[in-house]
C-alpha cells in the first residue's frame, strides 16, 4: 500500500489548524504536528515551560545538529505502516520538504497557508494561546522569525516553504469561503 502524505505549512494565525481539522474529519486521518513532538520529546524532559520562541528555538537547535529534516524525519518515524494518508503540520524549514519528497515522492503534497498580517494578528489575539504573542510588536517579531528574516539556513523558513508549496491557500474572506477552499482541496486528494 502506497502512503499519501500531506504536508502543512503557513504563517501563524493563517489557519492552519483549521485546514489539519478539515482533512482529519474529511478524510478520517490521523496528524502529526511538528511542535508536538518537541513539546512531548523534549521540553518536558528539560522542564521547561512552554513558549513559542522557546519552541522555535528548539527545533533551531534540533535542525543545527542532526540536519534541517530531522522533525521531518521523526514525524516520519511516528507513522504506521497501515496508514494510508497522514498529515505533517507545522513544516518550517526547507530541508523537511525536501525529506519528505524524497521520501514519498509524488504521494508528498505540500499545501500553504496565508492571510494578510492584519488578520492573522486579529486572529491570534483573539485565540489567545498562553504561547501566543500579546501585542501587535510582539506579533511583527515573531511572524519575521518564522517567516525566515534574519535566520540561518537550519531555522524557521516558512516564507521559503510556501514559496516551495504545491498549493496556496490565502485565508482572508469569511470563514465559509475558506472552509470551500479546503474542502475542493480535500476533493482533489
Amino acid at each position: 500500500m502506497v502512503m499519501k502524505v500531506i504536508g502543512l505549512t503557513g504563517t501563524i494565525g493563517s489557519g492552519k489548524d483549521f485546514v489539519r481539522e478539515m482533512l482529519e474529519k474529511s478524510l478520517g486521518v490521523t496528524s502529526v504536528r511538528l511542535s508536538d513532538l518537541l513539546d512531548t520529546s523534549v521540553l518536558k524532559k528539560r522542564k521547561i515551560t512552554l513558549t513559542r520562541n522557546i519552541q522555535q528555538n528548539l527545533g533551531d537547535e534540533l535542525r543545527q545538529k542532526y540536519g534541517t529534516h530531522v522533525l521531518a524525519k521523526i514525524a516520519v518515524d511516528f507513522m504506521k505502516p497501515t496508514d494510508k494518508i497522514k498529515v505533517i503540520d507545522g513544516i518550517r524549514n526547507p530541508g523537511e520538504i525536501e525529506f519528505l519528497k524524497n521520501m514519498f515522492g509524488e504521494n508528498f503534497e505540500l499545501i500553504a497557508v496565508d492571510a494578510p498580517q492584519k488578520v492573522r494578528f486579529e486572529r491570534v489575539v483573539k485565540r489567545s494561546r498562553l504561547s501566543d504573542p500579546k501585542t501587535w510588536e510582539e506579533f511583527v517579531a515573531v511572524d519575521e522569525r518564522d517567516q525566515g528574516k534574519d535566520q540561518p539556513p537550519y531555522g524557521q523558513q516558512v516564507g521559503k516553504c510556501i514559496e516551495m508549496a504545491d498549493v496556496v491557500l490565502q485565508n482572508d474572506g469569511t470563514m465559509e469561503d475558506f472552509q470551500k477552499k479546503v474542502e475542493e482541496i480535500i476533493n482533489t486528494l
